[in-house]
């Protein structure tokens, strides 16, 4: 388990306990003060670290923060309220903001590799040809491709689940081929991808992973694009 957290409540004082493997770390806040961007840095650190706490052998999966009051609260459904807080504080009209502020990049530098249709009707596309290579194999281009697009279908479509023919489409439309794409689930893909139902009838989804791959991999693009 990737950690978890403990909130303790007292007279004057909210202590939150995050374990993380051998790592304990501990947060004090008095009952006025705001101790969620703590948590928050905090997560964007591991994010950021993750292969690093991996090639140790601290495994990841999904976290949770457990609260004797509120119950347990996985920790990618606290980062989402969190920004469903932040944009209602300041509302972004780009489809792509959202994204922007997340990663803490500018819209403009998304739009250069890209494209999301603010009124939905549109499949979003990456524009694979402005990377040298997006992966070494087709399963990993593919792979690559999928969560890009599927993070874009959960963030500026506020769709959480896409029919596997509709993605088939959309990484044709990204000139990814799709050409054996079941095998892109495999291995690591069965962390990152949530497939339910066969046939026409199949969609899938990203797993909490699979989101947080997907934010790594924008990054990384999004910085490759930026140095190009």
């Amino acid at each position: 388990m990737l950690g978890a957290f403990h909130r303790m409540n007292q007279t004057m004082e909210t202590t939150v306990t995050f374990e993380y493997g051998p790592l304990t770390v501990e947060i004090h806040a008095r009952d006025d003060e705001n101790y969620q961007d703590e948590i928050l840095d905090l997560l964007r650190f591991l994010e950021n670290h993750q292969e690093q706490f991996e090639e140790i052998g601290v495994e990841s999966e999904v976290a949770e923060m457990k609260s004797d009051k509120t119950g347990t609260v996985s920790l990618d459904q606290f980062e989402d309220g969190e920004r469903n807080e932040e944009d209602e504080e300041e509302p972004d009209s780009t489809a792509l903001g959202s994204i922007a502020s997340e990663l803490q990049l500018s819209v403009t530098n998304l739009k250069d590799f890209l494209y999301v249709d603010s009124d939905g009707d549109d499949f979003p596309v990456i524009y694979v040809d402005e990377f040298e290579d997006i992966g070494e194999r087709q399963t990993d281009r593919q792979r690559v491709a999928s969560l890009i697009l599927l993070y874009l279908w959960h963030e500026c479509y506020d769709k959480d689940r896409v029919k596997s023919g509709v993605l088939k489409d959309a990484l044709e439309l990204s000139n990814v081929s799709s050409s054996g794409m079941a095998n892109m689930y495999q291995g690591e893909g069965d962390r990152y991808f949530d497939r339910r139902g066969r046939g026409p009838t199949a969609t899938v989804a990203l797993t909490p992973p699979g989101k947080r791959q997907a934010r790594k991999v924008l990054r990384r693009l999004a910085n490759e694009k930026k140095e190009s």
